[in-house]
């Protein structure tokens, strides 16, 4: 059995891998599922690309990919539950990303259907977060869908601006390389 699933299974476990943590003087803060978050949402003309973040037995089959995705999602927020944490990082995946800056132009409409397809594929996962009592803290970042405060609007809007769907704050972001003063 995959830890996720373990520590989603097993309050034990979930007990026993926050004593291993505590005993080295560290502590678990919150769980992350960067890779597979992308997974819930891949441009068709992108699945080889991103086949390489899925196990062996998914790859090659979009739909089982995205499902493997969205277990793991499932399971990494109960296990965050399990280990009594609040928050969960993620991205959010990428159908439209693509659009950003179109050539030729992008038919009209497109971006709605996009986000409403996000939507659908989000809301189902964001439930049972909050039946877990986790929040979804989605990183803003280029190459997703949730790449900047209009887009993570737009995405809020269209999840009926469920309370779980939250925004990674990650400071790294705003870090820039300072010239040398003499």
């Amino acid at each position: 059995m995959h830890r996720s699933a373990k520590a989603a299974e097993s309050k034990t476990y979930a007990d026993e891998l926050k004593g291993a943590i505590k005993e080295c003087g560290l502590e678990i803060t919150e769980l992350s599922t960067h890779l597979q978050g992308q997974l819930v949402a891949v441009h068709p003309a992108y699945d080889s690309l991103f086949d390489g973040f899925a196990p062996a037995n998914v790859r090659g089959n979009s739909k089982a990919r995205t499902e493997w995705a969205v277990q793991q999602l499932k399971w990494a927020a109960k296990a965050s539950q399990n280990l009594g944490l609040n928050a969960h990082a993620t991205f959010s995946g990428a159908l439209l990303w693509q659009t950003v800056y179109p050539w030729p132009q992008r038919p009209a409409g497109l971006v709605e259907t996009g986000f409403k397809e996000l939507a659908n594929r989000w809301l189902p996962i964001l439930n049972v977060f909050d039946e877990n009592g986790v929040d979804v803290c989605y990183e803003i970042h280029p190459g997703e869908d949730l790449h900047d405060g209009i887009s993570y609007e737009m995405f809020l809007e269209k999840v009926n601006q469920h309370p779980r769907a939250c925004l990674l704050y990650d400071p790294s972001h705003f870090c820039f390389a300072m010239p040398q003063l003499s």
